[in-house]
């Protein structure tokens, strides 16, 4: 037994692949396995090991998946981490603060294109389905790299697919009708995939992030009238968010390190809200 917190929360060695890794989270995680000593880091962030994919195409999948079969024999981490945001389902408020009519309501989604609300799903979750599933040979093959287990030692951490919900997808009163739905059926697909895929070894967990400043996220910050990336205390009210900031780098890098690690080796079938208790505030 080992309780070094080198030790434990060590992601030294591992192989990770990234979709959706050159803008926002996905490139802060990428950076930080890099710095973190992963052996390889394949993402869509030149810096690192380039990929290039469509999510929404098989073959782009199936292409991006020989890719990464050519540079290495196995990974021990898929982050599925692509995503889009979808049509607005802000209504501008009265003056008076009255609710939109029924009416209204109903003219503002209607006006949306189905093709725009259809993509979103399409990205968000269909993307994530058949990313997950391109992978899952090489998934395998970690398993087959893991240490034999001696009967009184720790196994070493089954490999892992980690996706990227919201806490979108547990409030009420989303951005965006179609982004809260595609990311509430993600919590769902991490059950679903993480329950199927015990039989081969293979663990599936989510984070569910909060505010953090991203290009999806951009109107947010402008409609509360933050400038920057709203990570001092007091940036938010406690009313949006009880810590009164935005999530950092250093928030989800953290987050996801203890995911990719021996600490977080007995994490399976969840998704990790974090969010600063946006949500125990935020319906």
């Amino acid at each position: 037994m080992s309780l070094n917190a080198s030790n434990l929360f060590s992601v030294h060695g591992i192989v990770a692949v990234i979709t959706g890794g050159g803008t926002g989270l996905g490139r802060t995680i990428a950076l930080a396995l890099d710095t973190n000593n992963a052996e390889k880091v394949l993402s869509s962030d030149v810096s690192i090991i380039p990929i290039v994919a469509d999510i929404t195409s098989q073959e782009s999948l199936e292409n991006a998946y020989r890719t990464v079969a050519a540079q290495t024999s196995h990974i021990d981490l898929l982050f599925a981490n692509s995503g889009t945001d979808g049509p607005s389902a802000h209504l501008p408020p009265k003056p008076d603060g009255s609710p939109p009519t029924l009416t209204e309501f109903r003219d503002h989604h209607w006006g949306h294109q189905m093709t725009d609300f259809s993509e979103t799903l399409n990205v968000n979750v269909t993307g994530t389905h058949y990313t997950i599933l391109a992978f899952l040979p090489l998934l395998d093959e970690a398993n087959k790299c893991r240490p034999p287990q001696d009967s009184n030692e720790l196994a070493s951490p089954r490999p892992q697919v980690i996706v990227t919900s919201s806490v979108s997808a547990m409030m009420n009163r989303p951005a965006s009708l179609a982004y809260s739905f595609s990311k509430a059926a993600l919590l769902h697909l991490v059950e679903v995939f993480a329950a199927q895929l015990a039989p081969y070894r293979i663990r599936v967990n989510g984070v569910a992030p909060g505010l953090f400043y991203s290009d999806l996220s951009k109107h947010l910050f402008d409609k509360s009238g933050v400038s920057g990336r709203g990570i001092s205390e007091g940036s938010f009210t406690t009313e949006l968010n009880p810590l009164t900031r935005a999530g950092s780098d250093e928030d989800i890098a953290g987050t996801i390190l203890w995911m990719a690690s021996r600490s977080g080796g007995y994490l399976n079938g969840e998704t990790i809200v974090l969010d600063g208790g946006r949500t125990a505030v935020v319906r």
